[in-house]
């Protein structure tokens, strides 16, 4: 063999890369999605790297999700992106696709947060493949990433059905070697097998044999969607991508993903179970090993899904009895096998004294003058997700309710519903919140005669997941000037009655502008608008600084939560500074200050 011509085809690639060209050489011809960690540059990469692929950032993920739906159903492969949250949002979309007839193949691609402390809630994307009885694959390595995404597609269309791919941030962000054909010529993959495609409302009524369910009308539009399950999971004993090592008898362990490499290094020689379809379960693959080995455990990051669905079968298996899930545990490492499995094993213990870091809002950001203006007036509000999530923590606390992305419009509905508009609690949301859901609380707001003020914090971008486009933005993927939509045109088109736009580092006109859409007796929209300082590079306009003569240490200004104001020690004494290198010249600190200290 050519050493030279092995060498070349090989190329080191993140898990996000590697799934992209994994969709580009299944002939992937639309990819839609929603940004969220850890996935979001699966979206960049197949943009980037295959410009054949239609690609879009959706309004939401549910849309994402439908409209990979519609172009599957065009009879072209398609794929949906987003991460596991965001699946809690496409879920409605899923549970439609789910048991119906599939033309091109339908690939989710979703985001599991696994082992990040400061990540989402615990999530685990395969509930939703046992809550729908559709398959999901995971894949160990950036080389899997590209193949299983391959074998993803044949899958949906050989047994029509949408599949979930799931991804985690180890994998995502973890660099490993792919084979590449240098050769190799992009082809889009077209099927067109079914006129029709419904949900299961007509399938599981023609299942439970209602009377006159077997009319030709209703029978032509019948999938038999357990049957192709149940293929599935009798055809997955053959398949490559479900690897059974049969080696020691006395230990053998059922695994996927990246713990499969961690079970490779600490038990070499025990009998596995490599798993890269890890719903349906191969039955008979499990059953043999169980026979082969005296004890079989379990080791999957995430939920115990892999370990219930086993006992299932009526396989005794190990798994959280030995390690516990959440929050004992956030996902596994080889030291956690080892440390279990492995007879005096040295024992590790947590490195103490690691201080605890609360997020914290770039300099100049705007809503840094928003959390200003709602705590110096005392005005309860209710934040949305994103960057203003920050201002629920401890540190800024200018929030008193906040839960998933879009919703703040609607909460504050309900709360000054509650209250018979004897109060005006606040709804802050952001630009990219508002155009995901936030619209619809909007106009549900509007249609039930709410006396509510909404305060949407414009920046032009989708700011905390990397400054993606939203619908309002002057960029992205497939931009026209003339189709950009405009917040404000949206929001008296719905019938806000008072809508008002303020640059946001105009403090006094900002202040101004929130207390008289609170204190006013209807409907009020406050559109904050202000590019995103860490996307867009804002030129400083002024350089603050503090005089030390005239500082006090109130620490008044250290309450504002910019990232530029910082404590320093000098000669036994604590000093408040401002740290010129960061300072974006906003001014915000100044207002803050009653000895007139911070000056430019």
């Amino acid at each position: 063999m050519d050493i030279g011509v092995e060498l070349a085809t090989m190329q080191m690639m993140n898990g996000n890369e590697a799934v992209a060209r994994g969709a580009f050489e299944a002939g992937v011809k639309i990819a839609s999605g929603f940004p969220g960690t850890p996935s979001t540059e699966v979206m960049d990469y197949t943009h980037l790297k295959h410009p054949e692929i239609y690609c879009e950032w959706s309004t939401n993920e549910k849309v994402a999700l439908e409209v990979a739906i519609g172009a599957s159903f065009a009879g072209y492969r398609s794929m949906a992106i987003m991460k596991t949250v965001g699946l809690h949002v496409a879920a409605d979309a899923l549970g439609g696709a789910a048991g119906s007839q599939i033309n091109g193949g339908l690939v989710l691609v979703v985001g599991d947060d696994v082992g990040r402390i400061a990540g989402d809630d615990y999530n685990d994307c395969r509930h939703y493949g046992n809550m729908f009885n559709i398959p999901v694959l995971e894949p160990s390595d950036s080389q899997e990433a590209k193949d299983l995404m391959i074998k993803a597609f044949e899958i949906s269309e050989e047994y029509s059905t949408p599949v979930i791919f799931k991804i985690t941030s180890v994998i995502c962000k973890t660099s490993s070697g792919v084979k590449i054909d240098p050769d190799y010529t992009y082809e889009e993959k077209y099927r067109n097998k079914y006129p029709i495609s419904f949900s299961k409302v007509i399938m599981t009524t023609i299942m439970t044999k209602a009377k006159g369910s077997e009319h030709p009308k209703l029978t032509k539009c019948f999938n038999d969607f357990p049957a192709h399950m149940n293929r599935l999971a009798e055809d997955s004993n053959d398949f490559e991508i479900n690897r059974l090592e049969l080696n020691d008898k006395k230990i053998g362990i059922i695994t996927a993903g990246t713990p499969y490499y961690y079970v490779k290094e600490v038990l070499p020689e025990a009998s596995v179970l490599k798993l890269g379809l890890v719903t349906p379960l191969p039955a008979k693959q499990i059953k043999q090993l169980a026979e082969h080995v005296d004890k079989l455990y379990v080791i999957e990051d995430g939920h115990d899904i892999m370990e219930k669905n086993i006992k299932d079968l009526g396989i005794s298996v190990i798994g959280k009895e030995l390690w516990p899930k959440f929050p004992e545990m956030m996902r596994f490492t080889p030291d956690v096998i080892e440390e279990k499995l492995v007879a005096n094993a040295p024992k590790r213990t947590p490195q103490e004294g690691v201080p605890f870091r609360l997020p914290v809002s770039c300099a100049g950001c705007s809503h840094l003058f928003i959390s200003r203006v709602l705590k110096k007036h005392k005005i309860k509000a209710a934040a949305d997700v994103t960057c203003g999530l920050i201002g629920c923590f401890p540190h800024m606390e200018s929030y008193s309710l906040q839960k998933c992305m879009g919703s703040s419009i609607a909460l504050a509905h309900g709360y000054n519903v509650a209250k018979n508009n004897t109060e005006n609690f606040v709804a802050m949301i952001g630009d990219g919140g508002f155009w995901a859901t936030g619209v619809n609380g909007l106009m549900n707001l509007i249609f039930n005669n709410s006396q509510s003020t909404v305060i949407i914090v414009d920046n032009s971008c989708l700011a905390m997941t990397g400054g993606q486009n939203v619908a309002s933005s002057e960029f992205g993927f497939n931009y026209k000037p003339e189709n950009k939509l405009d917040i404000a045109k949206v929001c008296e088109a719905i019938g806000v009655k008072d809508v008002v736009t303020v640059d946001a580092y105009e403090f006094e006109n900002l202040e101004a502008s929130i207390l008289k859409a609170v204190n006013s007796k209807t409907n009020s929209v406050v559109i904050v608008k202000k590019p995103c300082v860490t996307k867009f590079k804002l030129p400083k306009e002024k350089q603050y600084y503090i005089d030390q003569d005239a500082c006090t240490k109130c620490r008044k200004c250290v309450g504002v939560g910019c990232l530029a104001i910082e404590s320093k020690g000098n000669n036994g004494s604590t000093e408040i500074v401002i740290n010129e290198d960061i300072c974006t010249g906003c001014g915000l600190c100044s207002t803050a200050c009653q000895f007139e200290a911070i000056k430019n």
